[in-house]
């Protein structure tokens, strides 16, 4: 058989050319482990990247999925009036809010039937239903079932329940959340402002955002000193973000705020919104009425308010209710909202600080005194007042139609005659007038520690003429604001010297109770002598205590005050859109309180500041002045009118109690057959000599009652009458009281008012005629 040579040949050939060749060989050699040497220079690099070049890149990153922080709110500081007691304090709240999505897996292991079936040692089964749950939460929380369920089944992580949640419910909700084993609601904890006096001081103290921070009076003027420092803690959490144990958890902890002490006094200050108060009721200002109260020697405001203010628990309630019924009344909602905006604005507002007036015939006090000082005029000087008075072209008005005649600078301001202070306006020069209105401090801000000051609208020097210089002298040209007011009347009484007013005492540090800020008196300047101001006094003082006063006599007390009534000539020209105001102070010689109230365009049928503002202050003062241990000392012919402070003879005999109450010259009205007293009206208090005391001598009395007669517009002896006909005591005040021709204007029951028989009516009494303003 023959054989194919070239055949064996080829696959002789092929079986060679199956092997690597020698370059291949060199290739493989080479070229892979460069490769391979490659690959791990770059796995090296990015290792070294990683751990040495990038660590704190990477750890950060590593970090962010793995630690979270929450914030630690910082408590608020506290604010507390003069006594101590608290007016705004924070304390713990909290949010409450649900995990749809980790309910969601809770409720899947409701499946395993041995997870189901558990139960706790009382038989009861451990782990709840969604029903279950969500009527529990709507329950513990106090809100709809079908709200809380719709957010149950939302697709997310966090919807929240509600808000401002106590610490009380919060503890039921984590022991039902315990018992059941429920890990997708949870409880996030927040502060919350609380104010225990609800309105009281409210447009001094103020009150904060939804974000928690002070947006009115002094929770916005202090709060880098309140707000304190927020913490914060690091933990490690889960991927379902839930919290896990971690060796280097951290926490900087929250710095609270400082707290504040302040000069206000919630005593004088009650006393102050509840007078302020009645007289809004009584003269229905159409621009509310403000007052302020301080001491004139430091400047430490005692008390200070707007009426009618608002609840700091609940700022965005419309506090007037007159006010609420039209905002309500508007049936177009972008009307009602701006209606609605206008509304928090003015009530939110400090009349006393942000709105400006004209002072009227208070500011006489401040025209007479510079003329003094300078020696424009003296004492024995004399002014003629013929009602009117003309000035280049312009025709000045005095305020009544009887001419005053001649009168001395004292007598001027008795009458508050427009006409004499025109004269000595002039007398003192527009140069002088103008010095003085800005050593006063009219034009420029008092810098109370309040926000939204305001600052006066005034005629400069160069742009005052004769007539600007004759307006102005009797209050009717410059406008300021009664802040301003009270203290520049406060430097011409206390001895001459502008002081700054100051609504804080001191603020202290919430953890340490170190006080980290005292507040001295600041005086500015002395702007008058003590000569001259020992002189204002006196004729202040005068002015009360003159038979033609305006309305501020206290028995017992020296009193120095003066009325204004100022027209709203910028924006009523026909001047009869009136401010009644009056300040005064006590004692007239040495005073240690001053006080000064406006009233913004009455409507109750009177508006001289001596029958509208003046009572204000009387019974404020009548209230405040004993409480300042200020105490009366009374003359012989006061002691013979004076009142009589009833003692309680309860559980005494009936002969034993009827000459104790006879003794103090009052008349005992016994009721039943009894021997003891077991119950009288009044117990306590201050009335009238002959008077009447209900004396309750049966165990099972039924004590008697009456209607409270309206006594407006009543002399003396008429007032007196139907008090004895209604079986009702009463105790008159004000300093026209025993003049001829007063007249009731106030009392403290409302009329048409069922009270018990014996029960005691106070009643203001006012001069009908008055001769000031």
């Amino acid at each position: 058989m023959a054989i194919n040579k070239n055949t064996k040949t080829e696959k002789k050939e092929a079986v060679v050319t199956d092997r690597p060749s020698s370059a291949m060989h060199i290739r493989i050699k080479l070229v892979v482990p460069l490769i391979i040497a490659v690959f791990v220079v770059w796995i090296i690099y990015n290792m070294v990247q990683t751990a040495v070049v990038k660590s704190d890149e990477f750890r950060e990153y590593a970090n962010a999925q793995q630690l979270k922080s929450k914030i630690v709110e910082a408590p608020r500081g506290t604010i507390y009036d003069a006594s101590g007691s608290v007016l705004a304090r924070s304390a713990t709240v909290y949010t409450v809010y649900i995990d749809p999505k980790t309910l969601a897996k809770y409720l899947e292991n409701l499946n395993d039937s041995n997870l189901a079936a558990k139960v706790n040692k009382e038989g009861v089964r451990v782990y709840a239903t969604f029903d279950e749950i969500c009527l529990k939460l709507s329950q513990l929380l106090e809100i709809d079932l079908d709200t809380v369920k719709q957010k149950a089944v939302k697709n997310s992580q966090y919807e929240i329940l509600k808000k401002n949640v106590e610490k009380t419910v919060v503890d039921e909700i984590w022991a039902y959340l315990g018992e059941h084993k429920i890990n997708a609601v949870n409880c996030q904890s927040s502060e919350k402002r609380f104010y225990s006096q609800n309105e009281l001081a409210s447009n001094v103290i103020g009150h904060l955002d939804y974000d928690g921070n002070g947006i009115y009076g002094l929770e916005a003027y202090y709060e880098n000193y309140l707000a304190g420092i927020d913490g914060r803690t690091v933990y490690a959490s889960d991927r379902d973000g839930q919290e896990i144990p971690y060796e280097y958890k951290q926490s900087d902890p929250a710095q609270a705020g400082n707290s504040l002490y302040l000069n206000l006094d919630m005593t004088i200050q009650s006393f102050l919104e509840k007078a302020l108060n009645e007289s809004t009721d009584l003269n229905i200002p159409n621009e509310r009425a403000c007052a302020i109260i301080m001491n004139p020697k430091t400047g430490a405001v005692l008390a200070m308010a707007t009426s009618r203010g608002y609840d700091l628990n609940n700022p965005a309630e419309i506090y007037d209710k007159s006010m609420a019924d039209i905002v309500n009344a508007i049936s177009d909602e972008k009307e009602q909202n701006t209606a609605k905006l206008n509304a928090w604005s003015t009530q939110w507002k400090n009349k006393a600080i942000s709105e400006l007036y004209f002072p009227g015939s208070v500011f006489k006090v401040i025209t007479g005194s510079a003329a003094l000082e300078e020696g424009s005029i003296n004492l024995t000087q004399t002014f003629n007042c013929t009602t009117s008075y003309k000035v280049s072209d312009t025709n000045f008005n005095c305020w009544t139609s009887r001419a005053h005649g001649s009168q001395t600078f004292a007598e001027s301001m008795i009458h508050s005659c427009n006409p004499a202070f025109i004269q000595i306006g002039q007398a003192l020069g527009a140069e002088q007038f103008s010095n003085y209105f800005k050593a006063y401090g009219f034009t420029e801000k008092t810098g109370i520690d309040l926000p939204a000051e305001a600052n006066s609208l005034f005629v400069k020097y160069d742009n005052m003429g004769p007539v600007e210089l004759a307006s102005s002298a009797f209050g009717q040209t410059n406008k300021v604001t009664p802040l301003q007011m009270i203290t520049a009347y406060a430097a011409c009484v206390n001895g001459g010297y502008l002081v700054t007013p100051q609504v804080v005492d001191k603020i202290v540090d919430s953890d340490t109770g170190n006080v980290i800020k005292d507040f001295d008196t600041s005086v500015r300047r002395q702007v008058i002598s003590e000569k001259t101001s020992k002189t204002m006094r006196e004729i202040l003082f005068g002015v009360v205590e003159t038979e033609t006063g305006s309305n501020s006599y206290i028995q017992g007390y020296k009193i120095g005050g003066k009325s204004g009534t100022s027209q709203k000539i910028d924006i009523d020209r026909t001047g009869r859109t009136y401010v009644a105001s009056y300040c005064g102070f006590a004692p007239a010689d040495d005073p240690e309180v001053i006080m000064l109230v406006m009233v913004d365009d009455p409507t109750g049928g009177r508006y001289y500041g001596s029958q509208v503002a003046a009572p204000i202050v009387v019974e404020v003062f009548e209230n405040i002045l004993p409480y300042l241990g200020l105490f009366p000392e009374y003359s012989e012919d006061e002691l013979k009118e004076i009142a009589v402070d009833i003692v309680n003879v309860e559980q005494n005999t009936v002969d034993s109690a009827t000459k104790t109450i006879k003794d103090l010259g009052l008349e005992v009205n016994v009721i039943g057959e009894g021997s003891k007293v077991v119950k009288q009206v009044p117990s306590s208090g201050t009335v009238s000599r002959g008077c009447t005391v209900v004396l309750y001598t049966e165990e099972d009395y039924k004590e008697e009652f009456t209607t409270v007669p309206n006594l407006s517009g009543l002399s003396l002896s008429e007032v007196e009458a139907r008090i004895e006909s209604a079986g009702l005591n009463y105790l008159p005040t004000g300093s026209a009281v025993y003049k001829d021709g007063a007249i009731s204007s106030s009392q403290n029951y409302v009329s048409g008012n069922e009270v018990a028989k014996g029960t005691i009516i106070q009643v203001g009494f006012v001069e009908q005629d008055v001769a000031s303003q």
